[in-house]
């Protein structure tokens, strides 16, 4: 019902609209005109006049000159844009390319095509993926600072990156691009630690390869009213491993070979229990442990992972426009987009450390050297003749048999968008139009250990009927396919005696597929006001206003199998379960834009312009059998004023909110509290563990009843609770941007323009995940705020025990209860150079630049405040440079048609977080890339370009403190460089 009246209110709301307004001139209205597209606003009355609105451009040709053909591996060299999931993410990817403005979050970055929204990227991952976005159609990419809901609505928390497409293309165009990594390797410092652990020297490589395949083809209709465009591309990428490259051969630490070791895990041919710690030597005798060098106990775990995630993607884009009548058009954008990926990283294990039974009777764990029966196991003679089972027993050994862990993830999505446009009067402008998105996509992981199966493989017995045979004691585990997993014993020369059979039993495949739906549907109207005489009278320039309805919903269902959903993960070689999520937000939302030229051509006075922004936003969320929703406002102020044509002064507020997404909201039910403290009876008591001197009304703010006192949760023999991943109740984000800036434009300097803008982004109520649930009922108990104790919620006994069944009790663990604030200086300079001797051709310089002043976040009301400015890792994970810039420079040659152009990238040093960092780990050193590239027409509409990014091969900086996602083999590759990135290729125009 909700949603009906609704839709009956847009639509109706719509129809009026169109009946009454006008649309903006086309381009085949005015051919040497094009319409102009400006970020950050929908009104364009007086596109003359400056944009109070900071906004970075990048151009097509940039893009070609770096030979970009994943649109993130440009945008992630952009100053105001941290690491987010990209193709150098293996260990966590997502299997999507995501764009997070100001390190405030992906979803926190609104992501849009020619104006429009992309929908959720993944069904376990909500931020927008522009893989979508055809890298070879995009003419250019406007990166806006800030908050930008009240024009464009949720989720511009960050900024707006709107990715503006070709239009009116005519002809046909083909493109091919090869492209490969470099790395000579030979680092000493680094080779020299490999030598010293026995791990093989990468030598030079050439890896990485990549080839794009794109055509497009164009046409204008016969009335000239029209045009089509076509578009479709392939791309192949290969992956990059970390062994071959010397950074990352091996996982770091602290170590006696140039201030580094390598380190591997010791759950490699690892043993355990009552009597101690046995390693498993090649020839199968088991020794003590820590008799074994650490070069030959621990497993290389790093050398198997992706620097670069292989992958494979389609992509097909149409649009259109057409001039029906004069002065209204018709348009539409469709485009498909399939991408495969595969994320790999080390072995899995039979992973646990004290995690297993085994029976004593076991003829496979009768081993020579210790015996792991009786000196590891701590089976007696009467245990072994009576097959007794013991138990907390570990028997680690790394799945190398198998080989690695894979996750294929594939995503597909298509989306189609609709509308008119058109003008009925001189004053007055519509548009109204529908999309929709949709995005299939699976995760298939492979070559991991079912924790179940993995366990009826170590119970073994000697065959009754074949003797000399082992086979797995279980009955029913036999007729399943069980065969006993043996890695207690080697056979000659040390060869494995884990057979197929057994990785066929114990080996498993965990599935997650899932689908995200967005419709939108909206319309606005356009009123030119000075058509009516509503001027400012010390102005010429129209007062434009601008009003809108828009509603919008996002669905999203997320369906792992059923092991995966497991408490225990249901694997070895995962975190924990993954859960289902099923729901959907809708929004109705009004809008208005006001645009009031105050004083224009007067002195001191060439601009005054004033402009306002409005939004309305009723939200509805349903998922899990609840409902909710909210109410919102956003609103923007900006004022610019140009006292002269050479200079001009800009600023804003803008306040913007982001609704939870579905995955915050309806995350479904996990069973497991693994990090509670309980007393020694068991169970969890934060009244007598956590402080001796509570009271009982300080207990009954966890909802404690007197009968319940000293017994809150009920964890008895490590059974656990549940815990809620989402939260229903969460409610939007609201943000504060404050900008104000400078732009320079001399008129004694023709070509120069220069910017200075400051920016602070605070955000509250920010949707925090994860703060633990030792740290929720902590809280609750200490301080009684409603924000923690209202998230406990209990059965009819007062217990948190998952239990199964209706009316269990459980933790949400989404909250709206951090904050986080992000503060610098954004600098741009442009300079167009056209040397007085012609013979030296002409230059186009451009340098951007953030300096980042501050970077912090709160988890909760009382926490400490964590600061991140010039930091990395600790509580701060990747680095946060203080100083960024990106520069590069165009020369048009004096030789006909040759281009050239350099780039240069800076990214200041980082110092460790964390407290007592290694001498060797204390700090990564600034980063100087430098990228060349040249652009050559053959002959006519016949283009060659070929270039070299990191040209000087800038190895990355290293640190034993990067961890996933966005660290990996000991360094952070989705910021930093790992080898050289040479391309050619070649473009044909007909």
């Amino acid at each position: 019902m909700r949603v009906s009246m609704k839709t009956s209110l847009l639509a109706s709301t719509i129809a009026l609209s169109v009946a009454a307004m006008s649309a903006p001139t086309f381009a085949q209205d005015n051919p040497d005109e094009d319409q102009i597209v400006v970020t950050g606003t929908r009104l364009n009355i007086n596109p003359n006049l400056t944009s109070a609105n900071p906004v970075l451009t990048v151009g097509d040709e940039e893009i070609a000159a770096q030979g970009t053909v994943n649109i993130e591996e440009l945008t992630n060299n952009l100053p105001q844009v941290f690491a987010a999931q990209a193709g150098e993410v293996s260990n966590g990817a997502s299997g999507t390319a995501q764009l997070d403005l100001r390190g405030l979050g992906a979803v926190r970055t609104l992501t849009l095509i020619d104006g429009r929204r992309l929908p959720y990227g993944s069904s376990t991952s909500s931020a927008p993926n522009i893989d979508l976005v055809p890298t070879n159609l995009v003419e250019r990419v406007d990166i806006l600072t800030g908050g930008a809901s009240a024009v464009y609505g949720s989720d511009a928390v960050a900024g707006v990156a709107n990715f503006i497409l070709k239009d009116d293309f005519e002809g046909a165009e083909l493109d091919v691009q090869y492209g490969v990594n470099q790395n000579s390797n030979g680092i000493n410092r680094f080779d020299e630690v490999l030598e010293a652990s026995n791990v093989d020297l990468p030598g030079s490589v050439w890896d990485g390869e990549q080839v794009n395949i794109s055509a497009a083809i164009g046409m204008n209709s016969e009335d000239g009213r029209g045009n089509v465009t076509v578009f479709g591309s392939y791309q192949n990428r290969e992956e990059i491993v970390q062994r071959d490259r010397s950074v990352s051969a091996c996982t770091l630490s602290t170590g006696d070979t140039n201030g580094y070791g390598c380190v591997g895990s010791a759950n490699f041919r690892l043993f355990a229990g009552p009597g101690g710690l046995g390693f498993q030597e090649e020839s199968g005798n088991i020794v003590d442990f820590f008799s074994v060098p650490a070069t030959e106990s621990r497993f290389n775990f790093g050398a198997s992972n992706f620097f670069q995630r292989p992958a494979e993607r389609i992509q097909i884009h149409g649009k259109g426009q057409y001039e029906y009548a004069d002065n209204h058009e018709v348009f539409f954008d469709a485009s498909y987009t399939n991408n495969f990926s595969d994320a790999q990283i080390a072995p899995s294990a039979s992973f646990g450390f004290g995690a297993y039974q085994i029976n004593c009777d076991n003829p496979l764990i009768q081993t020579p050297g210790l015996n792991l029966a009786t000196d590891i196991y701590g089976c007696t003679a009467a245990d072994i003749a009576a097959g007794n089972d013991v138990s907390g027993i570990t028997a680690s050994h790394r799945n190398v048999e198998g080989g690695e862990r894979n996750s294929r993830l594939e995503n597909s999505a298509y989306r189609l968008v609709g509308g008119l446009r058109g003008d009925a009067t001189d004053a007055i402008s519509y548009e109204a139009f529908a999309q929709f998105g949709r995005t299939d996509d699976e995760s298939i992981s492979t070559n991991d250990f079912i924790i179940a199966n993995l366990q009826n493989a170590f119970f073994a017995i000697e065959d009754p009927n074949n003797p000399g045979e082992v086979i797995c004691r279980d009955a029913n585990a036999r007729a399943a396919g069980c065969v006993p997993y043996n890695v207690f014993q080697r056979g000659q020369g040390g060869t494995t005696q884990v057979t197929q059979e057994a990785l066929d039993y114990i080996q498993g495949v965990g599935i997650v597929v899932g689908k995200t739906e967005q419709f939108v549907i909206g319309g606005n109207a356009s009123i030119n006001l000075g058509e009516y005489g509503v001027k400012s009278p010390l102005s010429d320039d129209n007062i434009g206003l601008l009003v809108g309805v828009e509603y919008r919903e996002d669905s999203l269902d997320s369906n792992p199998d059923q092991i995966s959903q497991q408490p225990d993960g249901g694997f070895t070689g995962v975190g924990g379960p993954t859960l289902p999520v099923q729901g959907a937000v809708d929004v109705l939302e009004f809008f208005g834009e006001l645009e009031v030229p105050l004083v224009t051509d007067a002195p001191y006075f060439d601009e005054l312009v004033l402009r306002a922004q409005y939004r309305n936003s009723d939200y509805g969320y349903t998922g899990n059998g609840t409902t909710g929703g909210a109410n919102t406002d956003a609103y923007g102020l900006q004022l610019s004023w140009a006292p002269t044509s050479d200079i001009s002064f800009r600023g804003q507020y803008q306040r913007s909110v982001r609704a939870p997404n579905v995955i915050e909201l309806f995350t479904g039910q996990s069973t497991g509290l693994p990090n509670l403290t309980l007393n020694s009876s068991g169970l969890y008591d934060p009244c007598a563990t956590n402080n001796p001197s509570a009271t009982l009304e300080q207990c009954q703010r966890t909802g404690v009843t007197s009968a319940q006192f000293g017994t809150i949760l009920d964890v008895i023999s490590g059974q656990t609770q549940g815990i809620f991943g989402g939260n229903p109740n969460l409610q939007p984000e609201k943000s504060d941007t404050y900008t104000l800036g400078m732009v320079f434009t001399p008129e004694a300097a023709p070509g120069l323009t220069a910017s200075v803008d400051y920016f602070n982004i605070s955000i509250d109520d920010f949707i925090a995940a994860g703060i633990g649930a030792q740290t929720t009922l902590d809280q609750c108990l200490a301080t009684g705020d409603s924000a923690f104790c209202d998230l406990i919620t209990r059965d009819s006994s007062g217990s948190l025990n998952s239990g199964g069944g209706p009316g269990i009790g459980f933790l949400l663990t989404n909250i709206n209860i951090a904050a986080l604030e992000s503060e610098g200086v954004d600098l741009q300079v442009g300079y167009n150079l056209q040397p007085k001797n012609e013979s030296f051709g002409s230059f186009n310089l451009n340098y951007a630049a953030t300096i980042l002043t501050k970077q912090d976040d709160t988890s909760f009301p009382g926490a400490d405040l964590n600061q991140c400015t010039g930091l990395f890792a600790g509580t701060c994970g990747r680095p946060a440079p203080a100083y960024r810039h990106r520069a590069f420079a165009t020369w048009l040659t004096p030789v006909e048609d040759l281009d050239a152009t350099f780039t240069w990238r800076h990214y200041s040093a980082v110092e460790n977080q964390a407290l007592g960092a290694a001498p060797v780990d204390r700090e990564l050193s600034s980063q100087n890339y430098v990228d060349v590239s040249a652009n050559y027409e053959i002959f006519d509409g016949v283009r060659l370009r070929a270039g070299v990014n990191n040209l000087l091969l800038e190895q990355p900086p290293v640190t034993i403190s990067a961890g996933p996602p966005f660290g990996n083999g000991n360094t952070y590759p989705v910021i930093y460089d790992t080898g050289r990135y040479g391309f050619v290729g070649l473009n044909i125009k007909l």
